[in-house]
C-alpha cells in the first residue's frame, strides 16, 4: 500500500473497446504518444509527458474510470467504478489482454507497432492503418477493485447537477476542448474523489443510468519493464542526429523539460517529504497532494507541478507552485505565479478546510537562471469567499539542476 498517507485518486479514460478488458484483467492502460514510431527508437518531449503522468500512480492510490462515447446513449457512459492501484506502472509491448470481441493489445499484430488512434470510431494502427479489436495500451499498472459500483455516472450528474455540494474542477477544464488538454493520467484532488464516490453511491440507490458490466476475472500476465527504468541518466544511447545522451545534452541540460517533470513527479511518488523538504523545509507539514499538469484556468493555465500540504490539524495550509525549466529560468517564470496566484489559490481552497492565511509558495527550476530573474516581494490577498479568506504568496525560491551520472539522478541546488 502507499505509505505516504496522501489522499489521491487519478481518472483514465475508457471505452466500449477497452472497458470489459480493463475491468477482467484488473488492468489499466494507457498509450505511447502518437509520434513513437517503431522504426527507430524516438524519445519526444510527449513520451516523458506521458510518463510523467504516470508516476502519479503508486500502490494505494485511488482508480476511477471514465468511459467516453462512441455510439452508446448518455446513460450508458461516464464514470466507473473505483479501484486501487497495486504495484508501480510498466511497459509491456508482448501481452494482448483480450476479451472477446475486443482486447487491450501490446502493439500492432500486422506491423508490430506500438500506437493505435481510433478513426471514425474504431481502433487503427497508426502506422499500416490496419483495423484493430482494440486499442494498443503497452504502458500499464494492475488494479484492485474497491467499490464496484454498479452504475454509470453520467455527465450531467457529475458536472450541471447543483444539488451535491463541490465542483469537479480539473475534470471539467480537462473537458473543455484544447490542444494539450487531454491526459493519459488524470490526478484529481481529495474533494473532488470525494465527490465522485458521493455521487456514484447516489446514480446507484436511485437505480440511474445503465448497469455496469462486471466480466469475470481474468489471470494478468506477470509485469515487465517498469516505467522509472526510463530515468537512466547513465545511458548514452544517442538521439536520432544527436551525438548526446538520450536524456540531457553535452552542456548538461536535459533534452525536455517533460524529463525534469518525469524525475520531480517520480520522486515526490517515492518520497513527498524528502523532495518537498528539499525545497522548502516543512515545519508541522505533511504533504496532502501533488500532480503535474494541474489545470486551474479556464484558457488552460496550468501548473506544471502543484503540491498541496496540510496541518497538523489536517487543514490545508500551503500550495506549492513549481514551475519547470530545461534551459534558463527567467523573469517571466518568475512573474507567472505572481500572474495566476488568485486562481491557483481558488482551487486550492474552495472546496477545502484550510488555514488563514493560506499560503503559496513559488519555486523555479531550471538548468541555470538567467540575468534579468529577479524574485518579487511577497504579496497578499484576500479571496471573498462567505467568510474571506487571507492568502499569502512567498517569494519564489529558485533552484538549478544538475544530471549526477555516479549517482544517475539529478541533482537540485537552491540559488535564490
Amino acid at each position: 500500500m502507499y505509505t505516504h498517507n496522501i489522499d489521491k485518486s487519478v481518472v483514465l479514460v475508457v471505452d466500449k473497446y477497452s472497458q470489459e478488458a480493463h475491468i477482467a484483467y484488473s488492468t489499466a492502460g494507457v498509450k505511447y504518444p502518437v509520434q513513437y514510431s517503431r522504426a527507430k527508437i524516438e524519445y519526444t518531449k510527449e513520451f516523458f509527458s506521458i510518463l510523467a503522468d504516470l508516476s502519479n500512480v503508486q500502490s494505494g492510490v485511488g482508480v476511477f474510470f471514465y468511459r467516453r462515447r462512441i455510439d452508446e446513449p448518455s446513460t450508458g457512459r461516464g464514470f466507473v467504478g473505483e479501484w486501487q492501484a497495486q504495484g508501480e506502472p510498466y511497459e509491456d509491448t508482448l501481452n494482448d489482454l483480450v476479451y472477446e470481441p475486443y482486447a487491450i493489445l501490446g502493439k500492432c499484430p500486422n506491423c508490430g507497432s506500438p500506437v493505435s488512434e481510433l478513426q471514425e470510431g474504431v481502433p487503427r494502427c497508426r502506422t499500416c492503418e490496419a483495423g484493430l479489436k482494440g486499442h494498443i495500451l503497452p504502458l500499464r499498472f494492475a488494479l484492485t477493485s474497491v467499490n464496484a459500483y454498479s452504475r454509470y455516472l453520467d455527465d450531467n450528474t457529475a458536472y450541471i447537477d447543483l444539488t451535491d455540494s463541490g465542483r469537479l474542477s480539473t475534470l471539467i477544464f480537462r473537458k473543455i476542448y484544447g490542444a494539450g488538454r487531454e491526459r493519459s493520467v488524470n490526478p484529481i484532488l481529495p474533494e473532488e474523489s470525494a465527490k465522485l464516490r458521493r455521487l456514484l453511491a447516489r446514480v446507484e440507490q436511485e437505480n440511474r443510468n445503465q448497469l455496469v458490466s462486471r466480466p469475470p476475472s481474468k489471470a494478468m500476465p506477470a509485469s515487465l519493464k517498469p516505467i522509472r527504468a526510463y530515468l537512466d541518466f547513465q545511458n548514452t544511447f544517442p538521439i536520432s542526429g544527436r551525438g548526446d545522451s538520450y536524456l540531457y545534452a553535452d552542456d548538461g541540460s536535459l533534452i525536455f523539460e517533460t524529463v525534469l517533470e518525469f524525475w520531480i513527479v517520480q520522486k515526490l511518488g517515492e518520497n513527498p517529504m524528502q523532495l518537498v523538504n528539499q525545497l522548502i523545509s516543512l515545519k508541522e507539514e505533511t504533504v496532502e497532494w501533488f500532480s503535474n499538469q494541474v489545470l486551474f484556468g479556464i484558457g488552460g493555465e496550468k501548473s506544471d507541478v502543484l503540491v498541496l500540504t496540510r496541518d497538523a490539524a489536517g487543514l490545508r495550509k500551503r500550495a506549492i507552485v513549481i514551475e519547470l525549466k530545461k534551459d534558463a529560468v527567467n523573469n517571466d517564470t518568475l512573474s507567472q505565479v505572481k500572474t495566476y496566484a488568485y486562481w491557483i489559490a481558488q482551487l486550492a481552497t474552495a472546496q477545502a478546510q484550510t488555514t488563514s492565511p493560506f499560503l503559496i509558495t513559488p519555486v523555479a527550476v531550471g538548468h541555470r537562471v538567467a540575468r534579468n530573474a529577479q524574485p518579487f516581494e511577497p504579496f497578499s490577498f484576500e479571496i471573498p469567499y462567505a467568510q474571506s479568506l487571507e492568502v499569502r504568496v512567498e517569494s519564489p525560491r529558485v533552484y538549478t539542476y544538475a544530471v549526477d551520472t555516479a549517482a544517475n539522478t539529478l541533482r537540485l541546488s537552491r540559488v535564490r
